[in-house]
């Protein structure tokens, strides 16, 4: 969509991240004139994987995780914090502060910062799955999955395993008409990610959404709950 806004329109489009709690622009994916001299190859992998750098009056900060190491580029994530004069201190009819005593606020969100200060959303951290004291983001199991070709939406849980804490699963959604073998979706995992992130189910269904059209996690987990406790 960037692309034919660009190509059609001459319209740049970019990427922003924000909360409500962040009023509500946190950074913006623009390229500094480094980034842009290293071509547009260069250039456009950093500024759509990542959501951006961030912006004036917002502070940002990673408490990290040694466990929460990215299998691709070894990067460190954790929690990300964010503090600023415009940044929540408070909720509405509430005596308690959100923030810590350095008056940072945690944003629920876990992701890392590059050298060059862009920041990478890997995860929200209710849903970052524990397995055998590791951590697996299902965001990113789940961009690697929905690229798979028939694939119109994947979403990924951690269940309760026995032995490991808990174990991701797949849901995938496919396109109308499309018949996908459980084989080609696993073996297109297999070559893009390492093998202790690799779902241990993958299942066919709808897959449910909110009201604001996200991926509904926890009527999945629901749903599945029990799927590997007793294996």
């Amino acid at each position: 969509m960037a692309a034919g806004f660009k190509e059609r329109h001459g319209v740049e489009v970019r990427q922003i991240w924000g909360m409500t709690e962040t009023s509500p622009i946190g950074v913006l994916s623009s390229p500094t004139p480094q980034i842009a001299a290293l071509g547009e190859e260069v250039m456009n992998e950093v500024i759509w994987t990542r959501q951006g750098r961030l912006q004036f009056g917002i502070e940002l900060k990673i408490v990290s995780d040694a466990c929460l190491a990215l299998p691709h580029d070894g990067e460190a994530a954790g929690a990300l914090m964010v503090r600023g004069p415009w940044v929540v201190e408070r909720y509405f009819n509430s005596d308690t502060s959100v923030c810590d005593a350095d008056g940072w606020f945690d944003t629920g969100d876990i992701a890392t910062i590059d050298a060059n200060g862009f920041l990478r959303l890997t995860d929200r951290s209710k849903d970052v799955i524990k397995s055998g004291g590791e951590w697996i983001s299902s965001i990113d199991l789940e961009n690697i999955a929905a690229a798979c070709p028939g694939v119109k939406v994947a979403a990924v849980v951690g269940v309760h395993h026995p032995k490991w804490e808990e174990r991701p699963i797949l849901i995938v959604e496919t396109h109308a008409g499309v018949d996908l073998a459980e084989a080609t979706v696993a073996d297109w995992l297999r070559e893009r990610t390492v093998k202790w992130w690799l779902p241990d189910r993958i299942i066919f269904e709808a897959v449910p959404l909110t009201a604001t059209g996200k991926i509904n996690k926890k009527a999945i987990r629901t749903r599945h709950e029990n799927l590997l406790r007793f294996r």
